[in-house]
């Protein structure tokens, strides 16, 4: 991916549909699948009392939110019950500027062996809207409450606090990268509900893409 997400994942993918004669809708959060007697959708009803009917639905959203969209028609349904053993945690995102370049850096997102940080990417060498003679991480941040692993609430911590953690595990991963560097900025964004929980036995639980509705 050479951009942001909006501007080279969204944007095009918009312009295709709008270009087949179809629309898209934003800021127009959904409220409630309206269902048919078998079980069928029937509707999309949103805040705003719009309605969207459709010839088929494709609901892409995360766990946690899908759990509050299912209808009482489907709450028994095996494929749906199952989604009770999925849990949405929390974690943060990171963006770090540097000074330098990092000479270890790869062009592509790499896993951690840190503690704290469970992927990373050098935006300056990956992405071609961030390419850069000074690098620029972005880093997940995660575990981040003792519930799911770690050793404090990182959530409820300031955003100091949180980068300084970040800066401490980067000297021991990247010594050599991290003497003499200086951070520019940073930011910090906080997710309370992201990805499900990657514990033992979950992904027996995960939802195939082809459910008992038939318009589904």
């Amino acid at each position: 991916l050479d951009g942001n997400q909006p501007e080279r994942v969204c944007k095009p993918m918009a312009d295709v549909i709008k270009g087949a004669g179809g629309d898209v809708l934003l800021d127009a959060p959904l409220a409630e699948i309206k269902t048919n007697a078998d079980g069928s959708v029937e509707k999309l009803v949103l805040r705003s009392g719009e309605e969207v009917v459709a010839d088929e639905y494709v609901l892409a959203v995360p766990v946690d939110v899908m759990k509050r969209l299912v209808p009482e028609a489907w709450s028994t349904m095996p494929y749906f019950k199952q989604l009770d053993e999925l849990e949405g945690i929390p974690v943060m995102n990171l963006q770090l500027w540097f000074d330098k370049k990092f000479t270890s850096s790869l062009d592509g997102l790499a896993f951690s062996r840190s503690p704290l940080l469970s992927v990373y990417a050098d935006m300056s060498e990956s992405c071609a809207e961030y390419a850069s003679a000074e690098t620029m991480l972005e880093l997940v941040f995660a575990p981040v409450t003792p519930e799911t692993g770690a050793d404090r609430n990182w959530l409820a911590a300031s955003d100091d606090e949180v980068v300084e953690a970040t800066l401490s595990e980067l000297r021991q991963l990247f010594p050599d990268d991290m003497r003499g560097a200086t951070l520019r900025k940073s930011a910090v964004v906080r997710v309370p509900r992201s990805v499900y929980a990657a514990v033992p036995g979950r992904n027996k639980y995960r939802p195939s893409q082809k459910t008992p509705v038939p318009n589904l």
